[in-house]
C-alpha cells in the first residue's frame, strides 16, 4: 500500500481521493486546452481492442511481456458451482475461460491508428487528442510511478512528414513552458522505443535519429514526444489525400506520474501543488 496522502495503491491499481483527483483534472484541463488550441479534435476509443488488430501493430512481437488480455467465463464447461468456488480463491483457472479475443491496450494511441484504418487524411493533416486508459503487466509495481492501469493524455498528428515534425516541435515547446510555469526541473533525453522494429535498418536508424524524447523528473519519464514515421500508416493503410502513407507523431502525458512528480516536488502538499498548477493554467490561458 502507498502511504502518500490521498492515494491508495495495491498490486498496481490506484484509488485517488479528492485532492489528487482534482489535481489530475486540472492538469488534464491544461493539456486538453492546449490540444484544442493547436487544432486537435477530441476522440474517444474503446478500452478494449481486438487482439488481431493489435497484432497487426506488432504489439505481441515487441511487447509480449506487457500484454493483458480479456476473456469471458466458460459457464458451459466449468459450471456455476465450480466458477463460484474459483472466484472465492481470487482467480479463475485457464480451463474456465474462453479464448481471449480482446486485449487491454498498453498505449492510448493504438486506438487512434485503428480508427483511421483504410481511411484518408486531409492534405492539411489531422490532429486528435484522447485520454486513454492503459494497461501493462509490468515485472513490478511502484506506487504512482509504475502501475498496472494508468491514464495517458495523448495528442496525435497524422499528415505529411513536415506536419508531424511541426507537431513534435510545438509539443516540446509546450512541455518546456509548462514545466517552467510550475517550477518542475525536467530533463529532456533521447530514448530508444523499439515499438516497430528490434533489428535491421530501422533499429540502426534510431541510433542516428532518435524517434522518442522523454521528459524526466528524477529519472522517471512523465511525458514523451514520439515520431513513428510511416510505420502505423503502413500497417493500417492510412493515406494522405493526394497519395502515399501518412506519417504520425504523438505527445503523451502520464497522468499518475505527473501526480507523483507534483507530490514529490511539493513535499506531499496537494494544496501547494494545486495552487502551482492553477497559476500555470492561468498563465498559459
Amino acid at each position: 500500500m502507498s502511504i502518500m496522502t490521498g492515494v491508495r495503491v495495491s498490486e498496481g491499481l490506484v484509488v485517488l481521493e479528492e485532492e489528487p483527483t482534482r489535481l489530475a483534472e486540472t492538469l488534464d484541463g491544461i493539456w486538453t486546452r492546449w490540444a484544442e488550441g493547436v487544432g486537435a479534435l477530441a476522440l474517444t476509443v474503446p478500452p478494449l481492442l481486438p487482439v488481431a488488430d493489435l497484432a497487426v501493430l506488432d504489439v505481441y512481437r515487441n511487447f509480449p511481456q506487457l500484454a493483458l488480455v480479456s476473456s469471458s467465463l466458460d459457464i458451459a464447461t466449468a459450471g456455476a458451482g465450480q466458477l463460484e468456488q474459483q472466484a472465492a480463491t481470487g482467480e479463475f483457472g485457464s480451463a474456465s475461460l474462453r479464448p481471449a479475443g480482446l486485449a487491454l491496450p498498453s498505449s492510448a494511441c493504438y486506438g487512434v491508428y485503428l480508427h483511421y484504418r483504410d481511411r484518408q487524411v486531409p492534405e492539411e493533416g489531422r490532429l486528435v487528442t484522447l485520454l486513454g486508459q492503459c494497461f501493462r503487466n509490468e515485472d513490478h509495481f511502484d506506487g504512482l510511478r509504475r502501475l498496472k492501469a494508468f491514464r495517458m493524455r495523448e495528442v496525435v498528428a497524422l499528415g505529411a512528414p513536415e506536419q508531424v515534425t511541426a507537431h513534435l516541435d510545438r509539443s516540446a515547446r509546450f512541455l518546456d513552458t509548462l514545466a517552467g510555469e510550475i517550477g518542475l526541473p525536467l530533463e529532456r533525453r533521447a530514448a530508444s522505443d523499439p515499438f516497430y522494429d528490434r533489428s535491421g535498418a530501422r533499429a540502426a536508424f534510431q541510433q542516428i535519429v532518435p524517434v522518442k524524447h522523454e521528459y524526466l523528473y528524477q529519472g522517471m519519464a512523465i511525458a514523451s514526444v514520439n515520431t513513428h514515421h510511416t510505420f502505423f500508416a503502413e500497417r493500417c493503410s492510412i493515406t494522405l489525400r493526394g497519395g502515399g502513407p501518412v506519417s504520425t507523431s504523438c505527445v503523451g502525458f502520464g497522468v499518475e506520474r505527473w501526480l507523483h512528480t507534483l507530490a514529490d516536488h511539493f513535499d506531499g502538499d496537494w494544496d501547494r501543488a494545486q495552487d502551482a498548477v492553477e497559476k500555470a493554467a492561468a498563465s498559459l490561458a
